[in-house]
């Protein structure tokens, strides 16, 4: 490569271009998938990227306001890159309303009454999923214009709120609700926590990519990454133990056919390693917070397993089978590329910089 061509990849415009060909590339392929012998599968890849990547984009911009909640101040200087998060508040709704002319396709609730009446309605349930997803971004792009006058504390809390519930609300009707004779009071609480925990892993990916993000930040991030991951962890463990012990008909609907099919039993080990306990192990020491390379190399190697627990979260409702292919790949593909792209190209719009009496320790 020319040293014309690494100031190309450099600038703003080389990765526009990059971001933009990854995501046509990754709908084009999606496309074809859908139109082929499998489009359910095609649609339900669909549903699985929604949710990993509106909780990874939703939670990234809830977290600086979360840490300045909690009178925080070290991630001054590395707050934009979360902020820019919203970036993907356009896809993500445009994603829920393709998800909702497509119900009828891979859905299990339209044109059939079940026990909870109209809460499992077809258009009740997408309609409040897609009012409440559609708040949330209203309120996020509120706070963002708050901080770039130099306010927004109140609204910042309310926006840490807000997430909790839609996202509560999303667990409930897009994963949970996929079996409507499955049971969970803790399905919201552990989709939302989840969803934290994958923006705080991307947040750490995208420092550690900056040469301007201080090792003490880093160190930061990757306790946080830990501590995140522990309550994920709890949360799984809290569902999966009492059905163990209960054995109720309609509690283990969940745990069968996730650990007791061979093949999604070594999916539910893969996670296990890298998803739950992952970064207690391999951010066990002060060395691999600090240094850019291994936080960004497990970072990444995280994501990619919380990308999988999306996955399996959807996938073994409906399907015995572990299939894992270009119908669910070329949709991460795309949302990748359209993630990129805004990040990139909203950069106007972020706070430029902190008030100066607000660095102050």
């Amino acid at each position: 490569m020319s040293a014309g061509d690494g100031k190309w990849f450099r600038s703003p415009c080389g990765w526009t271009a990059l971001w933009a060909l990854l995501a046509l590339a990754g709908v084009a392929a999606w496309l074809l998938m859908l139109n082929g012998a499998d489009g359910v599968r095609a649609w339900r890849s669909l549903l699985i990227n929604f949710l990993f990547f509106t909780s990874l984009a939703g939670g990234l911009v809830v977290w600086p306001p979360l840490v300045r909640t909690c009178n925080g101040h070290w991630h001054f200087g590395i707050e934009r890159l979360a902020m820019s998060g919203a970036a993907f508040a356009v896809p993500s709704i445009l994603a829920l309303v393709v998800l909702w002319i497509g119900s009828p396709r891979w859905a299990p609730w339209p044109g059939v009454h079940f026990h909870q009446g109209g809460w499992l309605d077809n258009t009740f349930l997408f309609g409040r999923d897609l009012a409440a997803l559609t708040a949330f971004w209203g309120l996020a792009g509120y706070y963002l214009r708050e901080r770039r006058r130099g306010r927004g504390e109140r609204c910042g809390t309310i926006l840490v709120l807000t997430y909790c519930l839609v996202f509560s609300l999303l667990g409930f009707d897009l994963v949970m609700a996929l079996d409507p004779h499955f049971y969970s009071n803790l399905a919201g609480g552990y989709f939302f926590m989840s969803g934290l925990y994958i923006a705080m892993t991307c947040w750490a990916l995208l420092a550690s990519c900056r040469q301007d993000a201080e090792p003490d930040q880093l160190h930061d991030l990757g306790k946080l990454m830990v501590g995140f991951s522990l309550m994920t962890t709890y949360l799984m463990y809290a569902h999966l133990l009492p059905f163990w012990y209960e054995n109720l008909p309609r509690e283990i609907r969940f745990l069968v056919p996730r650990m007791h099919n061979p093949q999604w039993t070594a999916v539910s080990y893969i996670l296990l390693c890298l998803g739950y306990f992952g970064p207690l192990v391999l951010l066990l020491t002060e060395k691999s917070k600090r240094m850019r390379w291994s936080l960004g190399g497990i970072s990444l190697l995280v994501l990619c397993a919380m990308w999988l627990e999306r996955w399996w979260l959807v996938a073994p409702t409906f399907d015995p089978l572990v299939r894992l292919g270009v119908s669910e790949l070329s949709l991460a593909v795309a949302f990748v590329g359209l993630l990129g792209l805004g990040m990139v190209r909203c950069r106007r719009f972020l706070p430029v910089e902190l008030p100066a009496e607000e660095k102050k320790p």
